[in-house]
């Protein structure tokens, strides 16, 4: 007779070691799935949102751009359009102006050359009385009132004033002939001397002339003079191009002052610069003294 045996189910073994193995139920796996399902839901439209706002943000910054960029082209057009007009015309684009009350002159000085360089000229000398000024020479009788300059072209404005001196001096400013008040201006400003001891001006006058202009004087003369090399011209024959104008004004005590502007370049920016600096030229006046006006001799030992 066979014997049954009877068979016993082995344990379960357990996630922790041996015994029954935890019974999940049905409802737990399916809040399980449903949480999870709404977590990769919500991730998702967390990053929908956020591209959203991405797209938001890049469009408003486009739009921006847009309104501020449009308009700025036109207005560029429009200002170089007015810069080549003023170039061409050598209007007032072309020229600048400064007026002193102190002495009473206004002249005009380039910012810009015929060919539309821009120069970078900066007042390295603020307009001051004729006793502050500083001296051009040991004697000091010109002083350079005023200055305009520009670094890297080496273009200059120069206005200097101080008394009639040489064949100028005890004469009527009637007779003074153009070419006298330029070499007298020119040696003034030079340092240069003969084995006498005498001073003489290294300039070459090229031209001459008088103008008048309401009831005033004005000689203008053109001059070359060789300089020190520049950067633009490293060469020992190095030569500067200058166009002058001087008239006068009386004293205190009645003696006569000469005013002058000096406008300056290296010989290579002559032909960009001649145009401009005739209309300069053409500009430069003596103006009717006012309440600010300090005569050149007035208290010459108050330099303050």
């Amino acid at each position: 007779m066979l014997q049954q045996t009877s068979r016993t189910a082995a344990p379960r073994q357990g996630a922790f070691g041996t015994g029954p193995a935890p019974r999940v139920s049905r409802c737990r796996l399916a809040a399980q799935c449903r949480s999870a399902s709404s977590g990769q839901q919500q991730q998702q439209t967390a990053d929908e949102l956020a591209v959203s706002r991405r797209q938001a943000l890049a469009s408003s910054l486009a739009m921006v751009a847009g309104a501020v960029l449009l308009p700025v082209a036109p207005a560029l057009a429009e200002a170089e359009a007015i810069t080549a007009a003023s170039v061409s015309g050598i209007g007032a684009g072309a020229l600048q102006t400064l007026t002193d009350p102190i002495l009473a002159y206004t002249y005009q000085y380039p910012i810009v050359t015929t060919m539309g360089k821009p120069l970078n000229m900066i007042v390295s000398r603020t307009p001051e009385k004729y006793s502050s000024a500083a001296p051009l020479t040991a004697d000091a009788r010109q002083r350079i009132v005023s200055e305009v300059f520009d670094f890297k072209n080496f273009v200059t404005a120069s206005m200097t004033v101080g008394p009639a001196s040489g064949v100028l001096k005890g004469r009527n400013p009637e007779e003074w002939k153009p070419r006298e008040v330029a070499l007298t201006v020119l040696v003034d400003r030079s340092t240069a001397r003969t084995t006498a001891g005498q001073r003489v001006a290294l300039n070459d006058v090229q031209e001459s002339h008088l103008e008048t202009r309401d009831g005033q004087q004005y000689w203008v003369y053109e001059h070359v003079s060789q300089g020190s090399p520049t950067i633009t011209s490293r060469t020992k024959e190095s030569y500067r191009h200058a166009l002058a104008i001087t008239s006068w004004r009386n004293g205190q005590d009645g003696s006569p002052y000469l005013y002058t502007l000096n406008l300056s370049c290296p010989e290579q920016l002559w032909p960009e610069l001649e145009p401009v600096f005739k209309e300069a030229v053409s500009k430069f006046a003596l103006l009717p003294t006012t309440r600010d006006y300090i005569p050149p001799d007035k208290d010459p030992w108050l330099f303050f």
